[in-house]
């Protein structure tokens, strides 16, 4: 039956799991009782008593072409996508390239890992509640992160990495609570400068500060008129312009030279995209990119003396998707362009003969993530889609040293193959995304999920995607279609979408569907919807608009009412609202709010019928709970069944370990029900998380 639910094989007895049921409510009954006995000794008995009785605890698949299937290969637990213990990433040089850090899993928890270069020996400090990357001061002693406040605000600290191991103390460098600060730039012979951005003074626009790293003495270096957008710094830290934003247009100003006003030096409408890249030599050039005139974005120079432009680079099919520049200079040294497979072009002719490692391994993609204060050793990360391996770069001597890899290396033979894709719409669009088929299984009639990406402004890449790989481990084609409105296709392509949402960008999504059918990929009783934000959304509109279509839905945090949506978005969203208004609508008027209650799954609720997971975080101030909340009450007043898991201390994402562990256990489970794939069971690890 279409959309039937499969009743999959256990390879296991319950009786196991009733047996750790019972062993766990006697320990913790003792442990209540006896504080003494929560020891270390305890803890660590209770987890290896969970592995031998549930690790072994797993479903079958019971779709044909998986049953059938002779060389699916073995079930990646659900702990090595989302808490891996040998998780590393960000590595970072100080820069007078003398010490590395980076994060990694130290027991189990993240700590930040210095290593003295010269003397070769590396200590620990606890990361505590980091959140994303980080930079070296200037003084290549202390580093700066971020902490997040779970409801999308940020502060910053800096951690000394010279202090005692055992009680490392932060320094705050930001305001803290409900005041959202965005990170500018270190600044060059200056230790005890960095430049920082916040919204306390005002919620909707941010101010730039010189902050003393020291003393926590914050000078103002430009309050924010309403509409800047943007402040634009030189590499060594002077403000040189800033973005203001109209509702229907924008400009560039240059700051004049001894004074505090501004000059226009570049115009462009609300259609048009540029991106602020860099100031070079001493103020003279800036570099944007741009699709101001042109469909595509590209590299250009400008002369701040004239406003003479240049076109420096552009890519025959596909958006320049980012620049690297030099961070001394300003000047531009690489280009990035995704057309299916990642591509790099070298700018500053000084680099082709030393950047032999963009030739070396064109299957990879490079990425500079840092560098020491004279551009003599970099860090790069090369990233296919098996996952990533990071270096240290000796650029006069053009040497790699690895330095470490994500852990999905260690059994990338395991994982499935992305493909890049290209289909034509029923318009006669043209089309393009990803297509992972599941290892070892016949490429006929599988089970897929259709995982669309979030935005809409976005677009999904070759990379390395935990959720496409654990997707596919468990027996799924997993099909990614960058539907109009994906960013890095130009300008025509992203306004394909103005007024489309629950139209024609669903459009494009069936008719990935209806390809994959056709070419005999997707068995077409067996399709799941998935996805984030848009995603979620986009998920919600296949159930309700288009419920034939598909056997069940994930949902993770999508709008359910855009009107609503559109609404509540966070005061500091004040200048990007005119994009929201042109391609979905202003609630505030009344035709607009009737057409985005009819795009609205909420208003569709009665018409979905087929197996629904929502997951929805407590904190999220971009898609509120109220969204979900409404939807689930609504499904379930009417006698529906939803699987509905609201998790309060996370927001626009689940980014916790225990919760994205959660996140995949339910994912499998929901999934090996309605479309017959294949689920790891219990892992051990859940176990650890409730513990800890």
């Amino acid at each position: 039956m279409v959309g039937g639910r499969h009743r999959p094989r256990l390879v296991c007895g319950t009786s196991r799991v009733d047996r750790l049921i019972r062993l766990i409510t006697i320990d913790t009954s003792i442990m209540e009782k006896n504080p003494s006995f929560a020891s270390h000794r305890t803890i660590s008995a209770l987890i290896f008593s969970g592995m031998l009785l549930i690790s072994g605890c797993s479903t079958t698949a019971v779709h044909p072409a998986l049953n059938a299937a002779g060389n699916l290969p073995e079930l990646i637990p659900v702990r090595d996508f989302v808490a891996n213990r040998g998780s590393n990433f960000g590595y970072r040089i100080s820069p007078d390239g003398k010490k590395l850090a980076w994060i990694a899993v130290k027991g189990v928890s993240l700590h930040i890992f210095i290593k003295d270069l010269e003397r070769d020996t590396t200590r620990t400090l606890p990361a505590g509640n980091f959140y994303g990357e980080f930079e070296w001061a200037q003084d290549s002693r202390r580093i700066i992160f971020a902490r997040h406040q779970g409801d999308e605000n940020m502060m910053y600290v800096t951690l000394d990495t010279e202090q005692p191991d055992d009680n490392p103390q932060v320094v705050f460098i930001s305001p803290g609570h409900g005041v959202k600060a965005q990170f500018a730039r270190t600044i060059p012979n200056d230790p005890a400068h960095v430049l920082i951005a916040h919204n306390q003074r005002d919620k909707t626009v941010f101010d730039l500060f010189r902050v003393n790293i020291d003393t926590f003495q914050q000078t103002l270096i430009a309050e924010n008129p309403g509409n800047v957008s943007e402040w634009l710094t030189d590499p060594h830290g002077e403000l040189k312009g800033r973005i203001v934003k109209q509702e229907d247009a924008s400009a560039l100003e240059f700051r004049q030279p001894d004074t505090a006003s501004y000059q226009p030096l570049y115009r462009w409408s609300a259609r048009d995209e540029v991106r602020f890249v860099s100031i070079a030599d001493a103020g003279a050039k800036l570099y944007l990119l741009s699709n101001k005139n042109r469909d595509r974005l590209a590299l250009i120079e400008l002369a701040t003396a004239s406003g003479e432009e240049k076109l420096v680079y552009d890519a025959p099919l596909v958006d320049v998707s980012g620049i690297y520049a030099h961070p001394l200079t300003g000047e531009p040294l690489i280009a990035s362009t995704e057309p299916g497979y990642p591509e790099a072009a070298i700018l500053a002719p000084s680099l082709k003969a030393s950047f032999g490692f963009l030739n070396n391994h064109p299957s990879a993609r490079f990425d500079i993530l840092g560098s020491d204060a004279r551009f003599h050793r970099l860090t790069l990360a090369s990233s296919t889609d098996k996952g990533t391996e990071w270096y240290l770069y000796d650029v006069e001597r053009d040497r790699l040293e690895k330095l470490g890899a994500t852990p999905s290396m260690a059994f990338r033979d395991t994982l499935a193959d992305m493909t890049p894709i290209e289909i034509a719409s029923r318009d006669n669009v043209t089309l393009r995304g990803y297509l992972t088929l599941p290892k070892g299984a016949p490429p006929g009639r599988l089970p897929m999920v259709l995982l669309v990406h979030g935005g809409p402004w976005w677009r999904d890449e070759w990379q390395y995607n935990s959720e496409v790989q654990f997707l596919a481990n468990r027996g799924y084609a997993v099909l990614q279609i960058n539907y109009r409105g994906s960013t890095g296709y130009g300008r025509r392509f992203q306004e394909l979408a103005v007024g489309e949402f629950a139209s024609k960008m669903h459009d494009d999504l069936l008719d990935g569907i209806k390809w994959a059918i056709d070419k005999g990929i997707a068995d077409p009783d067996k399709i799941a919807i998935a996805g984030g934000s848009y995603g979620g959304y986009a998920a919600l509109v296949g159930l309700a608009f288009t419920p034939e279509t598909f056997a069940c839905g994930i949902d993770l945090f999508g709008p359910t009412d855009l009107a609503k949506l559109v609404e509540d978005f966070p005061p500091y969203w004040k200048l990007e609202m005119n994009l929201w208004h042109r391609y979905v609508g202003d609630p505030g008027k009344p035709a607009d709010r009737l057409a985005m209650q009819e795009k609205s799954p909420l208003y569709k609720a009665d018409s979905i019928t087929k197996p629904l997971l929502v997951i929805q975080g407590g904190r999220d101030v971009r898609v509120k709970p109220e969204q979900s909340i409404m939807l689930v009450n609504k499904l379930r007043q009417s006698g529906k069944t939803v699987d509905f898991w609201l998790v309060p201390d996370e927001g626009h994402g689940i980014t916790h370990w225990p919760h994205r562990l959660e996140q995949f256990r339910r994912t499998e489970d929901f999934l090996s029900g309605c479309l017959g794939g294949r689920s790891g069971g219990f892992d051990f690890y859940q176990l650890g998380a409730w513990l800890f």
